[in-house]
């Protein structure tokens, strides 16, 4: 009876140990560091993803890193607005093609179509010339 228990909890461990590594097959990498809102707290002082001091890693998305002569200009991706060109200095975005436009008051628009690959980062350099009001 004894060597049955031991076989039976020998069989058991297996399983355990099985079930984890079975369940990382459809892992496809990337984690977020960040605050915790549940009964847990914060998982570490000053980590806040993407907008925080320490970068926050995502699966399957690449960046663009935006600069302008223009720091209180306009960025719209894909015509919606994305907020100030000093604000949005880099940009974690999903895979995909992207029509980037920059306006600002007095300058005439830029305007560029960007596409997005994953892991990469992709440099925009937009120099807004003096133009017509837009």
């Amino acid at each position: 009876m004894r060597t049955v228990k031991v076989a039976g909890l020998f069989v058991g461990a297996l399983l355990m140990a099985a079930l984890p590594a079975s369940a990382m097959v459809g892992f496809r990498g990337g984690f977020v560091i960040g605050p915790a809102f549940g009964p847990l707290g914060w998982y570490g002082p000053g980590l806040y993803g993407p907008y925080g001091p320490y970068p926050a890693y995502y699966a399957n998305v690449g960046e663009i890193k935006l600069s302008t002569n223009v720091k209180d200009a306009d960025v719209f991706i894909n015509g919606a607005y994305a907020g100030k060109a000093a604000k949005l200095k880099s940009m974690w975005l999903a895979p995909d093609g992207y029509n980037l436009e920059v306006r600002a008051a007095g300058y005439a628009p830029y305007s560029e179509r960007v596409y997005v690959v994953p892991g990469k980062t992709m440099r925009v350099d937009a120099q807004l010339t003096a133009g017509p009001k837009s």
